[in-house]
């Protein structure tokens, strides 16, 4: 069998992030992997993820904005900040009937 022609793409960057518990307003965030082109996309997405849901975040990047604006990875970034807030929204409403079914079926 003959090797590939393309060569495999590095992981990205893997970081951790939580908020201060003594500080609402800031987060605590550790690269766990770190791959320069998506280190700081993959740290401002795990910080904004942490304060917003107020939990603690892993977030994987391997997005490479090398050529791109800065507009551009902006926009980037607030889609997917959107996008992971909508779903975790959801998923919060679903919890809840969840618990409130099971609080009236208990009762």
């Amino acid at each position: 069998m003959g090797e590939s022609s393309t060569s495999s793409k590095p992981m990205g960057s893997f970081v951790y992030a939580m908020p201060d518990r003594t500080n609402p307003k800031s987060t605590i965030c550790t690269p766990l992997y770190t791959l320069p082109s998506s280190l700081d996309y993959a740290t401002r997405t795990a910080r904004i993820l942490a304060h917003r849901t107020n939990m603690p975040v892993y977030v994987g990047c391997s997005v490479d904005f090398s050529g791109s604006t800065v507009e551009e990875e902006m926009e980037g970034l607030k889609k997917v900040v959107e996008t992971v807030m909508e779903k975790w929204q959801e998923k919060e409403k679903q919890q809840k009937v969840e618990e409130s079914m099971q609080s009236t079926t208990i009762a």
